[in-house]
């Protein structure tokens, strides 16, 4: 398999723990199971450290961009709140499970500032649509002006985060995995 089609997959796998894990009514499980993900995704790294500082940057940003729509009445998390005008912690985990992406599956985003606003203007509504159908998330109820404060803010949020990923050294989009064959 190749580095980024398994990063794809355990991504995907993550998302999905989280997100119907809260669905589920079992949040703090999904949110587990998750980081178990993440911490799978690390430990195939080669540049872990980047990989951690990466994560951690890119959950700020996440923690930000949703507090910022809580506030405006954009979204309402109910499955796994622990604070209510904060996002609850496995969708902080998406975040950081997405911020693995941006060296691997994500990497052809990268030094296309324009084509990743496009992708995150897209993409974060979408998400979050898709969120709302599996009942995780609530949408303001008029649905439109949600969809665009996703857009603009997702539009923001996708360039700064792989801003994030250019500033540091760069990953080689490898993992550990498979092993290297022993030279003779």
């Amino acid at each position: 398999m190749s580095p980024r089609l398994l990063n794809y997959v355990l991504y995907q796998g993550g998302w999905f723990a989280c997100v119907l894990g809260a669905a589920w009514g079992h949040a703090g499980a999904g949110t587990l199971i998750g980081l178990l993900f993440l911490a799978l995704h690390l430990a195939l790294a080669r540049q872990r450290r980047n990989e951690i500082e990466l994560v951690l940057g890119t959950a700020l940003v996440g923690l930000v961009v949703d507090t910022i729509q809580i506030a405006l009445g954009t979204l309402r998390f109910d499955a796994g709140t622990i604070v209510p005008w904060l996002p609850p912690p496995w969708m902080i985990v998406i975040w950081m499970q997405f911020a693995t992406t941006f060296h691997y599956s994500l990497s052809w985003l990268k030094h296309r500032p324009w084509r990743a606003a496009l992708f995150g203007a897209v993409g974060g509504p979408l998400a979050f649509y898709a969120g709302r159908r599996l009942g995780v998330v609530e949408l303001h109820p008029d649905l439109w002006p949600s969809l665009l404060s996703l857009t603009i803010l997702w539009s923001i949020a996708m360039p700064l985060s792989l801003r994030l990923a250019e500033r540091q050294q760069q990953g080689d989009g490898k993992y550990r995995w498979p092993p290297a064959k022993p030279q003779e």
